[in-house]
């Protein structure tokens, strides 16, 4: 089944919380909002994702969470753990494995969150690393590859692809795609993983007949098709991410 959400609509719920750092540490806050709201639990593999944005020089503390994740930053630098992140850094981390801290720059750090079913919320480390299941630890970061201006994408001479997170063995596969205006786009087929999350990071691009703009996310279920998209006239920044299959 096919859902979609969009930054725009999701400024609607858009609301402001404190964050948790290290003791001594000031955490500062962020904003967050819903593009597409949890349901169900957490075994029940319903999509959901939502817009982080960590204000300037916040750190929240390093934590785990019972679900699969893909982090993509869009906007601002910072680190995850030691490791420098910017646009379009991707980042998944595999249910129970712990990670970060995250720690936003001067310029703050925001970043879209897509996941597979309902979290319970961050399991803060090392107080709650009790609550930790016994399963197979994974989270596997891409290097920041930089964004396009509409005059940068029009100059490319055809699509570009970036392999994030080159195809797994189980499925899990992030691709991120520049291209200028007119050029289809065939993600890859989703019936080799557990579901896949399409975001439009800039540019615009029709989808099913119907143009999307620039932050707007598109879940594919493994038993959908292949999606197709045209980007734009301003062309497009595409990223495609794919979860890996279940007990892997």
């Amino acid at each position: 089944m096919t859902m979609i959400g969009s930054v725009a609509e999701a400024f609607n719920n858009r609301r402001e919380r404190p964050i948790r750092s290290a003791p001594g540490v000031p955490g500062g806050h962020i904003f967050r909002s819903d593009l597409i709201p949890e349901t169900g639990d957490a075994e029940s593999d319903t999509p959901n994702c939502k817009l982080i944005e960590q204000q300037p020089h916040g750190v929240l503390q390093s934590h785990f969470h019972i679900v699969d994740q893909f982090q993509i930053v869009v906007a601002g630098d910072g680190l995850i753990g030691r490791h420098p992140v910017g646009p379009y850094t991707v980042h998944f981390a595999a249910k129970h494995t712990g990670y970060g801290p995250i720690t936003a720059s001067e310029r703050g750090l925001h970043y879209m969150v897509f996941r597979l079913g309902k979290d319970a919320g961050a399991g803060y480390l090392p107080e709650q690393r009790g609550d930790m299941k016994d399963v197979p630890r994974r989270h596997v970061m891409g290097t920041p590859l930089g964004c396009l201006n509409d005059a940068e994408r029009a100059a490319l001479a055809g699509t570009l692809e970036h392999h994030a997170i080159a195809l797994q063995p189980d499925g899990l596969l992030a691709t991120i795609y520049q291209a200028p205006a007119q050029q289809n786009i065939v993600c890859s087929d989703p019936t080799t993983g557990r579901g896949q999350f399409i975001y439009i990071a800039s540019g615009s691009a029709k989808f099913k007949d119907q143009a999307r703009e620039a932050g707007t996310a598109i879940f594919i279920a493994a038993t959908d098709p292949a999606a197709t998209l045209t980007t734009g006239p301003l062309g497009a920044e595409i990223l495609v991410m794919q979860f890996p299959q279940a007990n892997s």
